[in-house]
């Protein structure tokens, strides 16, 4: 295990974890840990990325961006440096409009396993 990783470098190349082709937000999964895991989210699409994960408590640290974000009923504007936190089974996720982009390093408790359907969203 690589125990030090760059952001600005995973941003940058962000090779996404096959598991999220097709997902509104692109995730390098940087850290697994027993308890829980660390990945690099992308967006780059128009639109919402809304979305609920059942099953995992949520904190972000918004990395790229200056973009509207919801969690539950609430909108903020968020930008590099800020923090958020979602509790599980809360709807959320950046919403962005023509020409934006949004990045964020996402660490999820308890460990995500890729192999399950973990994300429900608000799209499907």
């Amino acid at each position: 295990m690589k125990y030090f990783k760059n952001l600005d470098q995973i941003v940058e190349s962000l090779e996404a974890d096959e598991s999220t082709k097709n997902d509104p937000i692109k995730r390098a999964f940087v850290f697994d840990g027993r308890h829980l895991t660390a990945n690099v989210g992308i967006v780059r699409d128009s639109g919402n990325a809304l979305h609920t994960q059942k099953s995992h408590d949520e904190i972000l640290v918004i990395i790229e961006g200056n973009v509207d974000f919801k969690v539950g009923v609430e909108v903020m504007k968020v930008s590099k440096g800020d923090l958020v936190f979602i509790p599980q089974n809360t709807l959320h996720g950046p919403i962005l409009e023509e020409g934006q982009r949004f990045a964020a390093l996402s660490v999820f408790a308890p460990y995500f396993d890729r192999s399950k359907n973990n994300i429900e969203w608000d799209r499907d």
